[in-house]
């Protein structure tokens, strides 16, 4: 059976063999507990991701030679299911002719390019204070940042892990902080901060993922995090920048710093202000919902009302 689209696959598929031309990811070749070598792959095209094992590779392993990340192939699988979860087991793979692009294989975010950059200058002229718009001047509006602050994804698996995905989760956090902010009359002074630190709070992304369709985390990314090195590039620019405000600059690392709420989480210091409280909560508000969107979207269970527990959420969702 023939799939055009791996949003198509659905429960309906289950023990059945489809064909498919998807865009390898990731191959990672790992040992099974009976000492046998197998290769979990990452398929996707532009509207899904999914995980696939090829347990035969200790056979095949010359097919592997050729074969590499950001490869367009057609496979034969298998649908199977686990733990509610459609799993894809390939059986043969072949490489495609190069008449395919590798960008018609890439998640990408639905809104559009133009409404992305003119809600991320939007927030930006709400900035009154002269240094802080020179930071991100520094950090967004750059030649070597831009490109990528717009086309990298926001996270790898959990919420808006798509082209595009980073500028549209950071729009969303401006959108949700700067409506709290405004509603409870926070000063100017703050109102620019929050917009600062909301700016930022991800940027570290950039350099912790590789670039789309890679999926994977850089050495350094793996070694220091997106916060750090968020807060760290943070705070070199400001201290490029003449006269900026020792308090302004406390506060807006700190909003980096804590956007995740709680150091079990990988903040290595708590919230501090309410500039930082809006922003974490903001930012928890636009991954958790984003998350819970995308996975109704991807149940496999079409026959039932309720999803199957979202791992991060610790529940089951409402899908009517």
């Amino acid at each position: 059976m023939q799939i055009n689209k791996l949003e198509d696959i659905s429960a309906e598929h289950i023990n059945k063999v489809v064909k498919m031309v998807v865009l390898i990811s990731d191959i990672n070749i790992k040992t099974a507990r009976n000492g046998k070598k197998y290769a979990d792959i990452i398929i996707q095209d532009n509207t899904k991701m999914m995980e696939a094992k090829y347990w035969d590779y200790e056979e095949n392993q010359d097919i592997f030679q050729d074969l590499n990340e950001n490869k367009i192939v057609e496979i034969e699988a298998i649908v199977g299911e686990y733990n509610g979860q459609l799993q894809i087991t390939i059986r043969k793979i072949e490489k495609v002719s190069d008449n395919h692009s590798i960008k018609d294989f890439i998640p990408t975010s639905d809104w559009d390019v133009e409404v992305l950059e003119k809600g991320l200058k939007y927030y930006y002229n709400k900035i009154e204070s002269a240094h802080m718009r020179e930071l991100i001047d520094k950090m967004i509006f750059t030649e070597d940042f831009y490109k990528d602050f717009f086309v990298y994804p926001a996270a790898r698996k959990v919420h808006h892990n798509y082209y595009h995905g980073l500028i549209q989760h950071t729009l969303e956090v401006l959108k949700f902080a700067y409506t709290v902010a405004t509603t409870k009359r926070l000063t100017q002074r703050q109102i620019d901060r929050l917009i600062v630190m909301t700016m930022l709070h991800d940027w570290g992304k950039i350099l912790e993922y590789k670039a789309l369709p890679q999926v994977g985390t850089t050495d350094e990314g793996i070694m220091l995090g997106h916060i750090f090195m968020g807060s760290h590039h943070t705070l070199n620019n400001i201290n490029e920048i003449e006269g900026f405000p020792q308090e302004d600059k406390l506060v807006i690392l700190n909003g980096i710093l804590g956007h995740h709420g709680f150091l079990e989480f990988g903040s290595p210091v708590l919230p501090k202000t309410v500039e930082a409280q809006i922003l974490h909560q903001a930012d928890k508000m636009s991954g958790d919902v984003e998350s819970i969107l995308s996975f109704i979207k991807e149940d496999s269970n079409d026959g039932e009302s309720f999803t199957g527990k979202l791992w991060n959420m610790g529940t089951e969702y409402y899908k009517k």
